[in-house]
């Protein structure tokens, strides 16, 4: 079409551009760039490291000077309340750095957790000493200004916060404590393998089972994905709380614990406690895991759970632990009244473990975590400081997605959904959707609408139009979530001996308190920082690794820390699964005979040589979907992976093949000033990519923000006036100087594209026509071009480069400005090379190198006023060695498109035989991933073709025209209907049947004459309970009860299509016998490529009848909705047990020789003890 022709001019005329400035494709080496940018993140890292050193080292100084005072009163900023008790508030300024959350970095402010007494003397104390830790926080600051939060959490629960910000209150309970995170816990102590062991007889009931469930419910808490754990509940025999776990550690991944959660709810508690069975089986257990290399193989601990045991079983420990106490065993008694406290007792003190005495459901946290200083001794004693670098995790505010919470969520779409069928029926003169601000029903009030359809419908299916604040940037996954990781260090109390009070029971069963002086080796905390995830993107820059390359970092454990396609939320809540994501769950390799959870062998050879933190590369062809799940793309990916030094994480780039091993060579020195540059950047009809780093100076709280252009014109400006900027270089330090400091190729790389692209697309000369083009579309391309433009509906042209340019011309009047409700494309499409237009036209490059590719959005056909937007790629090079600069596009509306289209094909030479409009004829244009362009009805537009005729779309991919890619989710959300249940048969004897076969005729002799002699016979009234005050009738009169739902990650397969090369097909007919239900009919069709579009045009045509697709249902293609994959339990058990590939964590301490000199340090528990003086008195009263 002469647009298409027009827009090919001002292409080339760019690409000359580039020619004439003296750009050129230069091969990339691929592993020195891989070099260059582990060293960049290992230096940033190790900045990191120095800064909680220095807290580290500063804590452990200020605890050595300070003198314990029992009385101690202190006012400190709260985090949750930062006011001081003359009420002087904390001022806060937002800054860039933190997201623009609002901070203070003249102070620190301290959180308690709600289950620690903060008047306690122990953690006033604690408060008090850690004060001097803001000294040290701000001079860290000042060394490395991309700081973001430093913090120290104390053994006494507190966590003190730098800087100063208001603790954002979470839904529901704060319950956050610091020492339950996993940073705290890994700082604290090594890897670690768990059996817990719990009491199921029959004492066990009650308060004490919930009490116990919660016991074990909050150690998995303690958890992280470097430790291995198994229940074993133990009566009369011995037997695994989860059965596919049987005789195994398991690693505790989510998954693994969720199973254990779930089967944690319907324990039975029978019998006699048999301790002999259950503590041999969990020591044999864990020699057995030792022996074959196993779990951790670090630390190992029982953890027994009882309400008391009648002996010590001392053969047992001597037997299986004793004399070098290789697992520890930490004892939890249950119960008020318990009598064999001091058997239990013994077993963890003779164990080098810990004893606590949990009486009630609120101590259950805090005696939990007891069990934590007692891991971390060998780790004190041994005197040297483990660095720790946790998994990826979240903001403590972002909401993870758990049962309680999608309960909570249901609860008020029902008072949603409720408010507006009262609404309905008092028929107020509003529309229902006032309820809904942002005009859309959510996912789950679809859910629990009444008599929906579960079965048919897809949960977390991509293709439906979400509320705008749910909607993810499908361009930067990983922004739609601050991820972070963090860097830990203990804290030790250097002090070797300490005044300990112990509690003894004297000869005459009386507790006797005593003090003296004992080796400790005591943790006092843990210090740390948080590393945005962003800051190591910004060392593997996508300007360096190029349109469609990207970068991943994996754990020892196999666990990606960031991936394009991570994607952590489901709405707006966290997946519980979000940070335990495998690298071979992202990269699918492009294999027709691989099924779900069926990896490549060559793909699982580089996840096992990235993590050993080998440096090696391997190609793979990998399939991946865009667009939403709504399209696919294949291609072939180089992986080059190697280790980030001093760390547990390794470092993977993937280019794609052939155009990413070419890099652009173009840049236009700046400091030269041999020319003006400001004139390239002259009017307002440019932008760039808002997420790269041009340049970047030190920012604090209360900077303006600025947008990323301004920074641009700022730099040129100085750049030529002051020369006030600095080229960022590689350092062993933070740079300190306040003057900005720019990415020298990204910089002049954008002004070298800035030259180039400033060109008037209106002058453009007449386009030099090959002979096969149509004379219309000649015609149209040497119309002039304000009239094209008119004619053709172009409401915007631009281009994007790899430099993070975007360029447009916004072509609509004033008026269409003013009436338009959509932003326009230029802000919404600012990301260049990260845009889908971007990255699919250098994709279909390689499918014909003179094409547009054309897309129009998949609710088009629900609007009036869509766009079609059509773009294609600029490469610089010869033969195979290109690189592609830049991507040129054009926006114009879809109506123009669809009237030009129907004028092209209803004109001829002479009298047309055949017209698109004929009753008889049907006409669409089609893009290379089976979606409607065009088509007589307008409704199609942006639907896949196998929605609106199956059996000629199945044609098509039998015929070749189409491949069908089978493609896995493995970050997939289900939701499941829950049936209320109601009342169960038992299981009894025939005698009581037979009473119930009386009792039941008699009820209703009964029944009969109080229907006829008092009630009439037929009721209406119906009562029903409710957790609201309201009618929940629906419009007909009938109850309308709400579903409800259960959120829980899963695993879902799609089917999505992409049209073959074309040197595969050509022109192509077909027939689709019996295409009507009413009559014999057969439907023609004809298939031909649109030349230099990645188009096909597609007219059936059915000769004197008419075709309709009710018949059509029964067919070999797949629609575009995620299904559930469904596993058979052998197989799922297989893959809970076995895990996947991962490596040790270092470093290991789990055993100090000098533990035995610290005594018998092991705990005590809640008691109840009598006034002294209240004895007396009710004595001297008794005489009396």
């Amino acid at each position: 079409m002469g647009v298409g022709y027009s827009l090919r001019t001002a292409a080339l005329k760019r690409g000359k551009n580039f020619n004439k400035l003296g750009a050129v494709a230069q091969w990339v080496h691929a592993t020195n760039m891989l070099e260059e940018m582990r060293n960049d993140v290992k230096t940033m890292m190790s900045w990191k490291a120095k800064t909680i050193t220095n807290i580290r080292d500063t804590a452990e100084l200020a605890v050595m000077k300070y003198t314990y005072d029992p009385d101690m009163k202190i006012d400190y900023y709260s985090a949750k309340d930062p006011r001081t008790s003359d009420g002087k508030t904390m001022k806060f300024y937002p800054h860039k750095n933190y997201g623009n959350t609002p901070i203070n970095t003249n102070y620190s402010v301290v959180h308690v957790p709600t289950n620690v007494y903060d008047q306690s003397p122990d953690v006033l104390n604690a408060i008090k000493w850690s004060g001097e830790l803001n000294t040290v926080f701000r001079n860290n600051l000042a060394y490395d200004s991309s700081l973001i939060y430093q913090f120290f959490g104390s053994a006494t629960g507190f966590l003190r916060l730098y800087p100063a910000i208001k603790w954002r209150a979470p839904v529901g309970p704060d319950m956050y404590d610091c020492r339950m995170r996993p940073w705290y816990i890994q700082g604290a102590a090594s890897a670690k393998d768990i059996v817990i062991l719990l009491d199921g007889s029959g004492s066990m009931t009650g308060l004490r089972k919930e009490i116990a469930r919660n016991v074990v419910l909050n150690i998995l808490e303690t958890l992280s994905d470097n430790d291995f754990v198994t229940i074993l509940r133990f009566s009369e025999n011995v037997k695994s709380v989860v059965p596919c776990f049987e005789n195994t550690l398991v690693q505790a991944t989510e998954e693994n614990l969720r199973e254990f959660r779930e089967l944690l709810k319907d324990l039975d508690t029978v019998n006699i406690a048999n301790f002999t069975l259950g503590l041999i089986s969990a020591f044999e257990l864990l020699q057995k895991v030792a022996k074959s290399n196993e779990g951790s193989q670090c630390n190992q601990a029982i953890m027994l759970i009882t309400d008391g045991a009648p002996y010590t079983y001392e053969k047992i420990f001597a037997q299986y632990n004793w004399p070098n106490i290789p697992v520890r065993v930490f004892t939890y008694l249950i119960g008020r009244e318990v009598t064999d406290m001091d058997e239990v007792q013994w077993m963890a003190c003779q164990n080098r473990g810990y004893y606590t005495h949990v009486t009630t459901l609120a101590e259950v946290r805090e005696q939990v975590q007891k069990y934590i200083p007692v891991m971390s001794r060998p780790v004190v004693l041994s005197g040297d400081h483990p660095i720790v670098w946790s998994s990826v995790y979240a903001d403590v505010t972002d909401v993870k997605l758990s049962d309680w919470l999608w309960q909570e969520r249901e609860r008020e779409v029902k008072m949603r959904l409720n408010q507006k069928s009262r609404a309905k029926r008092q028929k107020e003169d509003q529309s229902v959707l006032q309820y809904y601000p942002d005009g859309n029903v959510s996912l789950m009030e679809r859910y629990m609408a009444p008599n929906f359809d579960f079965a048919a419908t897809e949960p977390e299916t991509p293709r439906r139009q979400l509320p705008k604040k749910y909607q993810p940037n499908a361009s930067a996954p990983y922004r739609a979530v601050q991820l972070l990781i963090t860097v830990a260090t203990p804290v030790f109390d250097r002090r070797n001996f300490s005044n300990v009070t112990e509690r003894i029971r004297s000869s005459k069963n009386i507790w006797i308190e005593r003090t003296k002086e004992m080796r400790v080796a005591n943790i006092l905390g843990v210090a740390g920082t948080d590393v945005p995830i962003r800051e190591i993107i910004k060392l593997t820059p996508p300007h360096r690794l190029g349109v469609n390359g990207y970068s991943f970092v994996v754990t020892n454990n196999g666990f990606v820390l960031y991936h394009p396609d991570l994607r952590p939320l489901f709405q707006d809540m966290l997946k519980p699964e979000y940070n335990q994501v495998d690298m071979a769950e992202l990269e699918l390799v492009d294999d027709d005979k691989l099924g779900p959870r069926e990896f490549d062998e060559t793909l699982f050879e580089t996840k096992n040589s990235t993590i050993n933190r080998r440096i090696g590369w391997k190609k793979l062809p990998i399939k991946l979907h865009i667009d939403g799940m709504r399209r696919v793309v294949t291609r072939r990916n180089s992986y080059y992976h190697g280790p980030i030094e001093n760390t547990p994480y390794s470092l993977v780039i993937a280019l794609p093949e052939p155009y990413g091993q070419y890099r652009l060579s173009a840049q236009i020195e700046v400091k030269r000033r041999t020319e003006n540059l400001q004139q390239y950047f002259k009017d307002d009809k440019w932008r760039v990519h808002p997420d790269w780093v041009y340049c970047e100076s030190k920012t604090k709280e209360g900077d303006p923000i600025m947008t990323p252009e301004d920074i641009i014109r700022k730099f040129i400006h100085e750049a030529e006036n002051l020369q006030n900027f600095k080229w960022k270089s590689q350092s062993t330090s933070p740079p300190v100087n306040d003057a900005p400091l720019c990415d020298k190729h990204l910089v002049q790389s954008l002004v070298f594209d800035a030259k180039a692209t400033d060109v008037d697309v209106k002058k453009c000369e007449k386009p030099a026509l090959p002979n096969q083009y149509d004379p219309l579309g000649l015609l149209l391309a040497l119309l002039p071009s304000d009239q094209m433009m008119g004619m053709h509906g172009i409401v915007t042209t631009f281009v994007a480069t790899r430099s993070g340019l975007l360029r447009f011309d916004d072509h609509r009047t004033e008026e269409e400005k003013g009436n338009s409700t959509e932003r326009p494309f230029y802000e919404t499409h600012t990301r260049a090379t990260d845009e889908l237009f971007y990255r699919r036209a250098v994709d279909f490059y390689y499918f014909n190198e003179m094409a547009f590719v054309f897309a129009v959005p998949f609710d088009a056909g629900t609007k009036n006023a869509s766009l079609v937007t059509a773009s294609q790629a600029i490469f610089i090079g010869n033969g195979s060695q290109k690189a592609p600069a830049a991507v040129v596009g054009v926006q114009l509306k879809h109506s123009a498109f669809v009237e030009r289209f129907f004028n092209i094909t209803g004109t001829c030479m002479s009298k047309c035989k055949y017209k698109c409009t004929d009753k008889q004829m049907d006409c669409f244009l089609i893009d290379n991933n089976g979606f409607v362009v065009v088509s007589e009805v307008h409704e199609h537009t942006g639907k896949f073709f196998g929605e609106i005729d199956n059996v000629l779309f199945d044609s098509l991919v039998q015929g070749n025209i189409f491949r069908r890619i089978r493609m896995y989710d493995y970050q997939a959300i289900c939701i499941d209907l829950i049936i209320p249940s109601g009342p169960a048969s038992f299981l009894r004897s025939p005698l009581r049947h037979l009473k119930n076969i009386v009792y039941w005729i008699w009820s209703k002799i009964v029944m009969y004459f109080v229907q006829t002699n008092v009630l009439p016979w037929f009721s209406d009234h119906v009562v029903e309970a409710s957790d609201y005050y309201e009618d929940e009738q629906g419009n007909d009169g009938k109850a309308a009860r709400q579903n409800k739902t259960r959120a829980r990650p899963c695993d879902k397969e799609f089917t999505l299509y992409e049209m073959r090369p074309t040197d595969t097909w050509g022109q192509t007919k077909g027939v689709i016998p019996n295409c009507s239900s009413i009559e014999d009919c057969d439907k023609n069709y004809i298939v031909q490529m649109v030349p230099y579009t990645n188009l096909m045009m597609l007219v059936t045509y059915s000769e004197e009848c008419s075709c309709d697709n009710s018949s059509l249902t029964e067919t070999n293609t797949q629609p575009l909705e995620l299904e559930e994959v469904i596993y058979d339990e052998d197989e799922r058990c297989y893959r809970m047990r076995n895990g996947t590939l991962r490596k040790l964590p270092e470093p290991c301490v789990h055993h100090h020789p000098e533990e035995g000199s610290l005594g018998q340090q092991c705990g005590l528990g809640s008691f109840l003890r009598a006034s002294i003086y209240l004895v007396v008195g009710a004595l001297l009263l008794r005489l009396l």
